[in-house]
Parts: structure tokens; sequence; C-alpha cells
């Protein structure tokens, strides 16, 4: 990133002032590029122009801090959400930042009317922004839609839907929504938290469900990487629990998390058990892979009991692939001798029939593919 490369140089070139004038100016640093990274490039380089306390301070590193600050905001990206408009469907997805909010009024501004906002693989951004289009959200009652995952700020767009809902955009164990405090440099600004009214609105935009306590303790986890987490129902078949409270310092995996024993239902997140279905999901390679691989009624993705020539080891190696990440894919032969599985790979179904069947002398197919079983006994 700009700013590791900028500040090594920085630090180097500061090495003969004070330890306190190196700090605040790392502080300045750091606070300008934030700016520029999570509201616009043009609003830090307008804050690294004036400084004025700094310069009254430090006057000896204050040029040197502003050259530094002006390549940093020059260099920066300037990310902003990607917006897809599919008739009266607005899909938005990517970082949020704060002139998202003046690109979604104008969507609304245009027709035909827009009746859904679809919130695709979005880890939040700026927290104004994100209050703003919930509020904007309810104000047009638009129903919003999760489509793999919506976190920090993105969580607040989609509490803003009069009715909310997971799509089956992609599996289940991908989709969902995650809530937290406000953070800075990836710590907690509980002043911030109490400054937006956090607890208040979220009772609010959850029409009263949420449990207070639950907010609470969401509201008050330390570290940026922890969230509380809420997924479709449909993942308590293999995980047993469809939420969590992850402090940040877990594995990925969410069941090394605290158990919530509630449902997104429960705590009005969303408003129905119904999944959505975007208009543009064909396009989307979970779905590509559900029409190359298509789902079968041989048997419930836990029910180990239908695999072909069932023994004791082979169940014992399918239970582990339920536990895997995506895209996943478990082969077997068909007497149920030889078998094999990949997953967290897109070519997992390719690799896994292959692998299969260099170990046997028989044909071996596909049993699962994702969340789905595949199987057909010909």
């Amino acid at each position: 990133m700009a700013y590791d490369a900028i500040t090594m140089v920085y630090g180097k070139l500061l090495s003969d002032v004070t330890v306190n004038a190196r700090r605040y100016a790392h502080k300045v640093l750091r606070h300008a590029l934030h700016i520029s990274l999570t509201v616009s490039p043009v609003f830090a380089c307008c804050y690294a122009l004036r400084m004025p306390t700094f310069i009254s301070l430090y006057p000896a590193v204050s040029a040197l801090t502003r050259v530094l600050l002006l390549l940093a905001c020059a260099s920066a990206p300037t990310h902003a959400m990607e917006f897809k408009r599919m008739g009266a469907t607005l899909i938005l997805s990517g970082e949020v930042v704060a002139r998202d909010l003046d690109r979604v009024k104008a969507e609304f501004k245009t027709a035909p009317t827009i009746t859904h906002v679809v919130l695709r693989n979005s880890m939040g951004g700026n927290s104004w922004t994100g209050y703003r289009l919930g509020e904007l959200f309810r104000e047009h009652g638009v129903t919003t839609a999760v489509s793999g995952h919506c976190i920090s700020s993105c969580s607040r767009l989609f509490l803003g839907g009069k009715q909310r809902m997971f799509s089956d955009d992609y599996p289940a164990s991908l989709t969902f929504v995650g809530f937290h405090g406000h953070y800075d440099f990836g710590k907690l600004n509980a002043q911030a938290v109490e400054q937006n009214d956090q607890l208040r609105w979220t009772i609010k935009y959850t029409d009263g469900k949420v449990d207070p306590k639950l907010l609470q303790r969401w509201t008050r986890i330390e570290k940026r990487a922890g969230d509380a987490r809420f997924y479709p129902a449909a993942v308590t078949a293999f995980w047993k629990d469809a939420s969590f409270l992850c402090e940040g310092s877990e594995s990925s995996k969410p069941t090394t998390c605290e158990r919530l024993g509630t449902t997104g239902l429960a705590q009005g997140i969303v408003t129905t058990a119904q999944f959505y279905s975007s208009a543009d999901a064909s396009t989307l390679p979970f779905k590509k892979r559900a029409t190359k691989y298509p789902t079968t009624s041989w048997a419930t993705l836990t029910d180990g009991s239908k695999l072909p020539g069932v023994t004791a080891a082979l169940r014992k190696d399918y239970e582990q692939f339920i536990r895997s990440a995506v895209p996943r894919a478990f082969a077997v032969s068909a007497n149920g001798k030889q078998w094999a599985w990949n997953a967290n790979d897109a070519q997992s179904a390719e690799r896994s029939v292959a692998r299969c069947q260099a170990k046997s002398t028989t044909i071996c197919r596909l049993y699962a593919v994702d969340d789905r079983v595949v199987f057909r006994n010909r």
C-alpha cells in the first residue's frame, strides 16, 4: 500500500527530529490516508494542506509532511461502490465511501422506480454514509437483499430495507450479514459508537427485535476483524447454528466463534426466511457451477448413508468434506472403494474426479458439489 511505502521513507527522513514530532507526524499521515481511503482523496489533500496545529508545533517537519501527504493522496485508490442497475433493482458491491450517497440518490431519481437493492460482497467503509443510505432505503420502502457478505457499514445499508432477505446467489455458508462497532485503524472507537447513537439506530432499524444485550456486545468488540454474524438458517444442517459472535482473534471459520443460539429472523436482521434470487445470479460463479452440476434428489447433503458402498472410512472422510470451505466437491467410485475430495478450490469438481479416478478401476462420479448432492446412479 502507499501508506506502508511512504511511512517507511518518512521514518528515515524524520530520524533526526524529536520523538514527539515523529509521533505527531505519523499520526497526521495516518489520519490523512484514512480520509483518502474512506472518504475522498480530495478531502485528504485539503487536510494535508492545512494542518495548522502541526505547523505551529513542528515547523521543521511540516513542509516534508505536506509533500508526502500530497503524494500519498495522489497515489491513493479512489475506491467506491460498484453500481449495477437492472430495471427496478440496484446492485451495490465493494467499499462504501462518502460520495456513494449522492450517486445512490441520483439512481432513485431515475426511472423505473427502485424497489430492490442487492448488497453484494461488501466489507463496509464510511460509517456516516452507511447510516444515511440505510435511512434513504427505509424512506423509499425498498427491499434489501444480501448477496454474499455484507459487513460493518454495509450492514446499515441492509437494515435500511423495509423487507430484508438473504439471497441464494452464493452458498449459504458464504452468505451473511456482519455487525460490529466503530473503529479507527482496527481498534474500537467507543466514542463514535455513542456519537452515532448506534444502539438506538440499530434497535429502530431491526424493528425493535434485536436483543439489546447482544447489540451491546457486538458494538463493544475490540477488533475490527470481529463481528456478530448472521447466516441463513440453512447452515444449521452442517454447522448446527446460524449466528456467531467472533472477537477477531479466531480462525476464519465461524464455527470457531461463540455460538449465539439465535437467528437473523428472530433478531430482526431479516424479515423473512425466504430467499431472494438476484436478476444477474446466472452470471455468478456458484450459479454457473449449479448449472453445470445440477442438484439431484438422491440425498440431502448431510445424509452420508446414501454414498455408494458406504464404509466407516468413507463416511468419516465425507463428514470432513461437509465441514470444509466452498468451493468444494466430493467424488466417489461406483463401488464406493475409492473416493477423493477438494475444498476451497474453484477447480474442486474436476480435481476430485481426477484424483478418485487415478486410484479406481471403476468410473468415479461427483457425489456432492458445494452445498448440494449431484449424484446420479447410472
